[in-house]
């Protein structure tokens, strides 16, 4: 018989602060330019439309409750994968934008 698997597993990274890391990365660059850069970030993270925020889950019509929970532990640790990519593709993109604003200068 098939074992039943407990999810979800525990992580064992560490929390990231990304927020601080890209205040970091921007804190080179003056206010005014700063928050043209800001909006740079937000049309990239737009362009992603909901690949990065949207999921939907399909469950098999001869599902139990237990399936269905294992189902959407995955589909919610898929979820916080994508968060997590997405995080880094901001704050790489906010290393790329600094770098630019200071090789234009």
């Amino acid at each position: 018989m098939t074992q039943i698997i407990d999810f979800p597993i525990a992580s064992s990274r560490k929390s990231h602060d990304y927020d601080a890391d890209i205040e970091a990365a921007l804190a080179s660059i003056p206010p005014k330019n700063r928050e043209k850069l800001r909006f740079e970030l937000i049309r990239t993270i737009d362009s992603y439309d909901g690949y990065f925020t949207q999921w939907s889950l399909s469950f098999p019509e001869a599902c139990d409750e237990t399936l269905k929970k294992q189902i959407y532990d995955l589909a919610h640790q898929e979820h916080g994968r994508k968060i997590r990519m997405l995080k880094d593709i901001m704050l790489l993109k906010a290393k790329v934008l600094v770098a630019e604003y200071h090789r234009s200068r």
